[in-house]
């Protein structure tokens, strides 16, 4: 199985995706916080990463450069 991790902000946009990722068969970890969702992309085995870009903790283009060097 998958496993997509979604850094958002945004609560409701969040859920709505879980909702639609894991119906589809996906297994989803999200997070809120840029700084946090970075943690994750480290400690977890994520095959995909859905990234706002305007995150507190850590701005999203940071994560994908810090991302792209692991």
């Amino acid at each position: 199985m998958s496993t997509i991790l979604i850094i958002e902000d945004e609560p409701a946009l969040t859920r709505i995706l879980q909702s639609y990722l894991e119906r589809d068969g996906y297994s989803v970890l999200t997070s809120s916080r840029g700084d946090t969702g970075y943690d994750l992309s480290l400690t977890k085995n994520v095959d995909l990463i859905l990234l706002d870009l305007n995150l507190p903790g850590m701005d999203g283009l940071d994560i994908a450069r810090e991302v792209r060097k692991q």
